[in-house]
């Protein structure tokens, strides 16, 4: 019987284990976002907390944007690029594989080969 007890706890404790990790995303707080920061990819970004932000390219062409962080994904909605009478927007999805109150490391969600960038957060 203290045989059967034992193995059935391990199988139960294994089950518990198993659904437990099973579908979790990493969850980071949004507030660490909020400031000025410079990207390895030589662009840089200002995050509002009211969700919206300024992208600077390499270039130094500015853009407005609208920002959500949900689990590890943030997303970018670009505004600006004239086309005719249209504006043309964009959409970015970061996949965010660490983020503290001075560095993110995340990869564009479409690049297959995630090439990482590092973001540091400007003083």
């Amino acid at each position: 019987m203290s045989k059967k007890l034992c193995r059935l706890t391990l199988i139960l404790a294994t089950i518990i284990v198993a659904f437990a990790s099973c579908g979790k995303e990493d969850e980071y707080d949004e507030d660490l976002l909020v400031g000025s920061w410079s990207a390895t990819n030589k662009c840089s970004y200002v995050f509002h907390d009211d969700h919206t932000g300024l992208y600077t390219n390499k270039d130094g062409r500015q853009r407005d944007f609208t920002w959500s962080l949900d689990g590890d994904e943030l997303e970018l909605e670009l505004q600006g690029y004239k086309d005719g009478s249209s504006t043309i927007i964009t959409f970015t999805v970061y996949i965010v594989e660490d983020l503290t109150e001075t560095r993110m490391e995340a990869y564009e969600k479409e690049d297959t080969s995630k090439t990482v960038i590092v973001f540091t957060k400007k003083k």
